[in-house]
């Protein structure tokens, strides 16, 4: 019998990442589930959730362990311009019918 070993607190953050950045490419990152790193405030929330300061905080827990904490702020950053885009465009194609 073999058990899976446990994932130290670094690669769950890598692998969180990583699923934002696919799931951004592919359209949205917005679904993807905030893994438990360190902040109980937004353990398992969407990305499409959290706050600006949840966003900082994640980025302090990112340099906690050893990663860039810019990559976080950029994903989040890009994926509100999306939404906001998106909105826009819709509010636009409303008004025109």
């Amino acid at each position: 019998m073999t058990s899976e070993r446990v994932l130290q607190p670094h690669e769950v953050w890598d692998r969180f990442i990583d699923e934002l950045d696919r799931q951004g490419q592919a359209g949205s990152a917005k679904d993807v589930i905030v893994p438990a790193v360190g902040l109980d405030v937004v353990n398992g929330k969407r990305f499409g959730e959290i706050t600006r300061v949840d966003v900082l905080n994640l980025s302090r827990v990112a340099a906690s362990l050893g990663r860039r904490g810019e990559t976080i702020k950029v994903l989040w950053e890009d994926m509100e311009r999306k939404e906001k885009a998106q909105k826009k465009a819709l509010n636009k194609k409303k008004s025109a019918s």
